[in-house]
């Protein structure tokens, strides 16, 4: 077997499974962000209960980090919007919801008692990590530094288009008070999403036709240089018979 076809055999076998991988995640990018979305084209990361004794709960630079540094041309080419929707846990219940600079609500809640949110485990649990206080909060809806947010009974929902910085998304009571308790869902809107699961799947596609190629190839070789084998084994030989004269 030729050295270029054991290459190709070779190169094909490690390349056939990460081109699968790289074809079926764009489809399954691209199947599940249409099959998921709702009406609006945002797609619902899901729903969590969210409680605290404390006077807010707050989704830190780890949930809601948009890179700093990105140049403005990259969050335009991203078309990412962000929806947070909060919904009180009774009926009449008022709930506030807003995203600010990590920074503004840094100082704002320094020397209250609240909840930073670390993980949100099934639909109905979360794990937080506890901040001492013994500060009141000022009532947030008080407050300039918010760059979206929503306040009152029933669903109260904001929507972002998502831009370079470090944000912060702060579940509170209206009036500041203590013991917070809501259902929030979040949900992400992008013009990106479609395109870059066309491409995963075109460039997989690619991928695994170039490698089943090179498979085919390699293992052609192989067969060919196994019938030669065979072909030029001996399977028997005939008694030498004395040519007449030679004696």
């Amino acid at each position: 077997m030729r050295p270029g076809r054991v290459v190709a055999l070779v190169v094909g076998i490690v390349m056939v499974l990460p081109s699968f991988a790289l074809l079926l995640g764009g489809v399954a990018l691209g199947a599940s962000y249409q099959l998921w979305r709702d009406d609006s084209g945002f797609f619902d990361i899901g729903e969590v209960r969210l409680a605290t004794d404390t006077a807010a709960i707050v989704a830190g630079d780890a949930d809601f980090d948009a890179a700093p540094g990105a140049p403005d041309w990259f969050w335009s080419m991203l078309d990412t919007d962000l929806r947070v929707r909060a919904t009180g846990a009774a009926p009449d219940q008022r709930v506030f919801v807003g995203l600010a600079d990590s920074n503004d609500v840094t100082r704002y809640l320094d020397g209250v008692a609240h909840d930073e949110l670390v993980e949100v485990v099934g639909v109905r649990s979360a794990v937080y990590r506890s901040v001492e206080g013994a500060r009141p909060a000022p009532p947030p809806t008080a407050q300039p530094f918010w760059i979206v947010s929503a306040s009152g009974a029933g669903d109260q929902e904001f929507r972002w288009d998502v831009e370079g910085g470090t944000w912060s998304a702060v579940l509170m009571n209206p009036d500041g008070s203590p013991g917070v308790i809501a259902d929030v869902d979040v949900g992400v809107r992008s013009g990106v999403v479609v395109p870059i699961a066309i491409f995963m799947a075109a460039i997989g596609g690619v991928m695994v036709a170039g490698a089943v190629t090179l498979i085919v190839y390699g293992a052609a070789g192989a067969r060919r240089s196994s019938s030669e084998a065979v072909a030029a084994a001996p399977v028997g030989q005939a008694p030498v018979e004395p040519i007449p004269g030679s004696g």
